[in-house]
């Protein structure tokens, strides 16, 4: 990752920088996601899970449960809701300085959960919600930051977006090759008089891929340290992420001088 993946934001990003901060985001989100399960029964880069899991806490009558997957659905909108106002404060000369804060905070949750869990695993269920909590928390925060970064193209806490978004631009893929196919041997393979279509851009499916790649990579990666040395693994991407920190302040520091 480097200093310009933090310069820009929306349309006017290069695809390479969205790729960049993509894939590395992406990677801890799944680390998070699976170190959690493993730590805490609770999947935390997402909101589905706990979803599912308030339906089925409601039907089985366990109520103390289900107040709990409302909460972690409640603490990953506070995150995003969090990291969305501190992006849009006016506090911060530098939009990168805002990125640099958000992040830190997303480290600093992170780290507080292996403050607090280190010594306590196992622990009841209610207490592994509240440590969940945490963590939905820093992982709304994260999704929050990149979707502002990239102008709502991006996603790095969940891929079953990015995987339809997959789908759909191999499908594009599919449908411009079989056409060019059809041209060159005159075989008919295209049904329908639909115009042209036009070489659609690969960066987009590099993204994806990445994305994807990145998370799962990241979630093995989760599972394997959460089992060798427990929750002290959740201090790699702690760590991930205040580097991102240190690299959005480096960018904002000198944008600012350059001014």
């Amino acid at each position: 990752m480097s200093l310009s993946v933090f310069v820009h934001e929306g349309p006017a990003r290069l695809p390479h920088k969205n790729r960049q901060l993509a894939g590395y985001l992406a990677l801890v989100a799944g680390f998070v996601n699976s170190a959690s399960f493993i730590l805490l029964g609770s999947f935390t880069s997402h909101v589905t899970g706990s979803a599912g899991r308030l339906a089925n806490d409601v039907v089985a009558r366990d109520f103390p449960a289900a107040i709990s997957a409302i909460l972690l659905v409640v603490t990953f909108y506070l995150g995003a809701f969090t990291a969305s106002c501190m992006l849009h404060t006016g506090i911060f000369p530098r939009a990168p300085l805002a990125y640099a804060a958000a992040l830190f905070s997303e480290a600093a949750l992170l780290f507080g959960f292996v403050a607090l869990s280190e010594n306590l695993l196992p622990v009841s269920p209610r207490r592994a919600d509240a440590y969940a909590g945490l963590l939905c928390f820093a992982m709304g925060m994260q999704n929050s930051l990149v979707t502002y970064i990239t102008g709502a193209r991006i996603r790095t806490t969940h891929i079953t977006g990015v995987v339809t978004d997959l789908g759909i631009e191999t499908a594009r893929w599919w449908r411009w090759h079989r056409e060019q196919l059809a041209r060159a041997t005159g075989l008919p393979l295209v049904v329908g008089t639909r115009r042209r279509m036009e070489r659609p851009d690969g960066s987009t499916l590099i993204i994806l891929l990445t994305i994807v790649g990145a998370f799962l990579v990241g979630a093995v990666s989760g599972a394997e340290m959460v089992t060798l040395i427990g929750a002290r693994a959740m201090l790699l991407p702690g760590v991930a992420v205040l580097v991102a920190s240190v690299f959005a302040l480096l960018t904002g520091r000198k944008r600012t001088a350059s001014q």
